[in-house]
């Protein structure tokens, strides 16, 4: 069942083309109350070597990825404990930047302590434990002794003050230095006046203390989960605008973790093997590579085959129309995945005719969304009209943006609108998305907007958000841990914001973070769903499902996948994977 047929049926309901043209969510209060047992982390790694020779002489297969490494030789009976699953090519420029490679921060590096899979609680890895004694504005961590790095020096503060310094610091350019936007100190490095956060401090080799502007007693679960923590000992001399691209991330990645560093074939592979000094014990298998795929057809492929044994959700899971061919193989099982995924175009609103409301709510009114949702998506996604996707950020009275092309018309007439053609940006590589956006070209051009769709790759993508050039793009961000997450897409100053800036908005979010519960936190995520549905700075879309597929061969894995309410993005997740086994 091809999706072309779907488009034609789409765009025919739609009196679009001529016979000539033949959950309601999961999270509740913070993870730290509703589960107040010992938090844990994640992973870390070691090195890895690819000489120039390696990468050069290595090719992928004609399938998009290349050969994994060969099976090493075991003695006697012993049966070699391999798990193998997939990363996107663009998964290796190191943690501050990535959005694709945040399994090697919970197999190779670890944060001080990380979410779980069932997303309602966090646990302590590289922290032992953590208190505040003032509602949330101090928090003292108490690191865990005797870990070291896979180069065997010793884990210290010293590593958690460098890592934190790190992803504020404007020459680094990570994407997630918003997330300490609440420290003591965050805006003096952001506008270079210093490159050190004044509220967070070293008070011994175990201790650190961490200071931020107000109480904000939900900041440990929802904030420092996305810091990773990196060796002081090797990154600390390296320049900050040189830590991008640095062969630490590719050839010889020290972590912490179950997993160590063994090799890396650059577009092929990337091989862990177990970290016999972990901190929790030896992780029960031996190995665990990552294959690398250069689009998803051939990762399907793959798993298919039975040749790795989990797919990628952070580039769209299994198609929808690819899904019968994956629940009729007997060894995997698959799951219709929440998301927790916002799905809507990024304007860029210091370009006309973006900057413009009533071209963005000709834009809403102009895409049939519920057509493509009950076609396309076979009736799997949710209409958006804000940003959340938890209803209970929701208010009562949003505007529906039901599909109304005269009124699109009128508005599209009404503004500053030339009538050029305006790119549309995807990167992701299925045919849904690929169907999606033939149907909204159509859908537009009806109604007197001319988009092109082009599909770039995501150093492009990222490229274009950063170098000026950024018009519209279709994309999506990832929300279903908490509201208090989506900042980023609609924060004054953001990279994802382009141009998009309400202080009011920006003091709501500051103050969904201030009360532990969530009938307390509700009205001010109310609210900014309230102003987002007006302002519109994005075209919101729909909240996306990402079926997802795993062998039935490891234990461990299946039961931490049939336990997650909603896929997790951006961040490092502990599943707990020291504890896996392969028994088939």
């Amino acid at each position: 069942m091809r999706t072309p047929k779907k488009i034609a049926a789409a765009l025919l309901a739609a009196g679009m083309i001529t016979a000539a043209c033949a959950s309601d969510d999961d999270a509740g209060d913070s993870p730290s109350e509703i589960a107040e047992e010992e938090p844990a982390g994640e992973p870390a790694a070691d090195d890895s070597e690819a000489s120039d020779d390696d990468s050069t002489s290595s090719e992928a297969d004609d399938d998009g990825a290349a050969e994994p490494p060969s099976e090493p030789e075991t003695d006697g009976d012993a049966v070699e404990q391999t798990f193998t699953s997939a990363l996107p090519a663009n998964s290796f420029e190191g943690s501050p930047w990535t959005t694709t490679g945040h399994k090697l921060d919970a197999t190779v590096l670890q944060p001080l302590a990380a979410i779980r899979w069932t997303g309602d609680a966090v646990e302590p890895l590289l922290a032992e434990s953590w208190d505040t004694p003032d509602g949330g504005q101090t928090w003292t961590v108490n690191l865990r002794d005797g870990v070291t790095w896979h180069d065997g020096e010793p884990f210290d503060a010293d590593d958690v003050v460098f890592s934190f310094n790190t992803y504020v610091n404007p020459e680094v350019g990570s994407r997630y230095a918003p997330r300490l936007r609440d420290v003591v100190g965050y805006q003096e490095v952001i506008d270079g006046e210093t490159t050190e956060l004044a509220g967070v401090t070293r008070v011994d080799d175990l201790t650190v203390q961490i200071e931020l502007n107000e109480p904000l007693p939900i900041w440990w679960d929802y904030s420092q989960i996305f810091v990773v923590i990196f060796p002081e000992h090797i990154l600390g001399d390296v320049p900050p605008a040189e830590l991008r691209g640095h062969p630490y991330w590719t050839e010889n990645r020290v972590g912490t973790g179950p997993f160590v560093w063994n090799e890396y074939q650059p577009d092929q592979f990337v091989e862990l093997v177990a970290n016999d000094d972990y901190f929790l014990g030896r992780p029960q298998l031996d190995r665990v590579i990552y294959r690398v795929f250069v689009d998803s057809s051939a990762m399907l492929n793959a798993m298919a085959n039975g040749e790795i044994d989990e797919t990628p959700f952070e580039e769209g899971g299994i198609p929808i129309p690819e899904l019968g061919r994956f629940e009729g193989l007997d060894f995997l099982t698959v799951k219709d995945q929440d998301a927790g995924l916002p799905t809507y175009f990024f304007l860029n609103l210091d370009v006309e005719p973006y900057s413009d409301l009533t071209f963005r709510q000709a834009l809403m009114y102009g895409i049939d969304r519920q057509l493509l949702i009950d076609t396309l998506w076979e009736g799997r996604a949710r209409i958006a009209n804000t940003l959340f996707p938890a209803e209970w950020a929701h208010p009562d009275d949003l505007e529906t943006y039901d599909y109304d092309p005269d009124r699109a018309r009128e508005l599209v007439e009404a503004s500053v609108y030339d009538g050029r053609d305006l790119p549309l940006r995807y990167f992701f590589s299925d045919p849904l998305t690929a169907d999606l956006m033939v149907a909204i070209q159509s859908q537009l051009a009806e109604v007197g907007i001319n988009v092109v769709p082009e599909q770039v790759d995501t150093a492009a993508w990222r490229a274009a958000l950063t170098d000026g050039s950024w018009e519209m793009g279709y994309g999506a961000n990832g929300q279903g841990l908490d509201p208090s997450v989506g900042a980023d897409p609609v924060t004054c100053g953001a990279v994802l914001a382009l141009g998009y800036c309400n202080d009011r908005v920006d003091e709501l979010f500051t103050l969904g973070k201030t009360e532990a519960t969530r009938d307390d936190r509700a009205p001010f995520y109310q609210e900014i769903s309230s102003i987002l549905n007006e302002e519109l700075p994005k075209t919101f879309l729909w909240y996306q499902p990402r079926p997802i597929a795993w062998s039935n061969d490891i234990d461990g894995l299946g039961s931490r996948w049939a336990e997650q309410p909603v896929l997790l993005f951006n961040l490092p997740v502990y599943q707990a994977i020291e504890t896996w086994t392969v028994t088939g």
